[in-house]
């Protein structure tokens, strides 16, 4: 992380403390327009680069008050409760009850961080905390009727960047090698809906669910149990116009962290894992086929030395900074396979 942040790096860890200022979502203009959407949830501001992305500003730091009773919680739950999502059953690690008249709470992550407080239901029922203040606020998308029948998709904007470049057109075969949890498979299918778009995954929780959401957003997507690494030898994938790899990483570049713990050989193994679906990309592609490589981390061994390989010219390559671009720390790369 030196080698990308020299002597800004503790600017980049202070932002990855921090929320994205905004909160994107994505309206599935095959369902809907962005026009509704605005209007009926005038929180939402139009977004200056792409049409089908809305935003509303993510409010904070609050102050938080610290009760008696305390809330210990996971820390993925963690990180989400701190933007104001409720806490339940799955996320919970530890309840302490100093006061039992009193239902209010306040909700730590397990490195002790108070993050929320809300009313306390209990562990007898799937809603544990119901929060009612946290550091950062921002709308809880997961209430909206709209999500849960697809009519919007809650996307970063880094990551609305990779269908955009990968430039979808009609009567093109499209894999996404890594779908789950299927932002950028539907949003390439969004931007064309003649191209045929397959999506696979290699657990069937994973598959079932992308089904689940494609079905509800209204799409017509593919989708398979597969390890993507071996497209070619299982399955005799060929001649592909274009493929996505979003492939698993170490997340340093997402936001808001309260902690994280990674270390070099960590770093080392996501690279070796991430090679092989590149290799596995040149093999299915077709002559002139296009790549697209992202990730949601910053270390160099996870993005350009995956990328700078004599089997691919590398046409475009970007980095989002949180320090600088206020978004998730990205990279993305546009390759071309050589003859």
């Amino acid at each position: 992380m030196k080698e990308v942040y020299g002597q800004y790096l503790n600017e980049f860890l202070e932002a990855v403390k921090k929320p994205n200022p905004r909160l994107y979502v994505r309206v599935n203009t095959l369902k809907t327009s962005v026009e509704r959407i605005l209007e009926k949830f005038p929180y939402f501001k139009r977004d200056y680069d792409f049409n089908e992305a809305v935003y509303a500003e993510v409010k904070g730091p609050n102050e938080i008050r610290i009760y008696e009773n305390k809330v210990i919680v996971d820390k993925k739950t963690a990180e989400s409760v701190m933007l104001g999502a409720n806490v339940y059953k799955p996320g919970l690690k530890s309840i302490v009850i100093n006061d039992s008249k009193n239902k209010m709470v306040t909700v730590y992550s397990e490195n002790g961080i108070p993050i929320a407080e809300g009313k306390y239901y209990g562990i007898n029922t799937s809603l544990v905390v119901e929060v009612t203040n946290s550091i950062y606020s921002s709308p809880k998308l997961a209430d909206l009727e709209e999500l849960k029948n697809g009519e919007i998709y809650a996307q970063g904007k880094a990551s609305m960047y990779v269908a955009h470049l990968l430039d979808p057109q009609p009567n093109e075969t499209i894999i996404d090698m890594t779908a789950y949890p299927g932002g950028k498979l539907t949003h390439i299918y969004q931007l064309q809906p003649k191209a045929r778009v397959i999506g696979f995954d290699h657990t069937e929780k994973k598959v079932e669910k992308l089904r689940e959401i494609v079905s509800k957003m209204g799409m017509k997507i593919e989708v398979y149990k597969a390890d993507s690494r071996y497209l070619f030898e299982d399955f005799n994938v060929k001649d592909v116009d274009k493929v996505i790899i979003d492939p698993p990483c170490s997340a340093l570049g997402v936001r808001p962290k309260l902690y994280d713990k990674k270390s070099k050989q960590d770093i080392l193994n996501f690279h070796n894992y991430q090679r092989q679906f590149l290799n596995s990309a040149y093999k299915i592609l077709k002559k002139n086929g296009v790549v697209i490589y992202s990730t949601c981390t910053v270390t160099t061994w996870e993005n350009e030395k995956i990328v700078e390989d004599p089997r691919f010219s590398v046409e475009y390559e970007v980095r989002f900074h949180p320090n600088v671009h206020e978004t998730t720390g990205f990279f993305i790369a546009k390759l071309i396979k050589r003859g």
